[in-house]
């Protein structure tokens, strides 16, 4: 069995490699840490603990978005160092007039999503102080459904999945607990 250590970094196409370092490097903060020419494609990273964490390789104005139900990724996610940075950020995003998707409570995470020049539907979030036991106990930590308390005027959550043709009518039932199979030796 293959256990890699974490994922390592993504790359994702993009129409216009200057709007989206507007956004990732201009909005997020995000180093640039490679800018290719050909192709034109450009790295960035949050801090110097990696060489990149997302890449966005230029397609051209004509490159058809995801559509709404189709396969394909669903949204990328940035950790927060805690409660106190992910406030900042929104209050960052809000003078910034970024439009904010939604903020969700979701139980294990506080997050607030938005989305990229192409589309992409990015997650800024902070982890909460849940166990994997109490996740078991109560699956409802895993997806909740509230608005953050400071950002009462942000869409909800369900208001966001609509767009992408989701219908939630109820939260998770059943999560799955890691076992000693999941947690052996790479040689199982």
């Amino acid at each position: 069995m293959v256990k890699p250590q974490r994922i390592g970094h993504l790359i994702i196409g993009v129409r216009n490699i200057e709007r989206s370092k507007a956004f990732y490097h201009g909005i997020l903060g995000l180093d640039v840490t490679v800018e290719l020419q050909e192709p034109r494609m450009m790295l960035f990273a949050s801090d110097s603990r990696d060489h990149h964490e997302i890449g966005c390789l230029e397609l051209g104005e004509n490159a058809e978005p995801q559509k709404p139900g189709q396969i394909g990724l669903n949204h990328i996610a940035f950790r927060m160092a805690g409660e106190k940075e992910l406030i900042a950020a929104y209050k960052q995003l809000r003078a910034a007039n970024v439009p904010v998707a939604c903020t969700v409570d979701h139980g294990l995470t506080h997050s607030i999503y938005l989305n990229d020049p192409d589309g992409y539907t990015i997650e800024i979030y902070t982890d909460q102080p849940v166990s994997l036991t109490a996740i078991k106990d109560d699956p409802s930590l895993v997806m909740g459904m509230d608005k953050l308390e400071f950002a009462p005027e942000s869409p909800a959550l369900i208001d966001m999945m609509r767009k992408f043709g989701v219908e939630i009518t109820k939260v998770a039932t059943q999560v799955h607990a890691p076992t000693a199979h999941d947690v052996g030796s790479a040689s199982d």
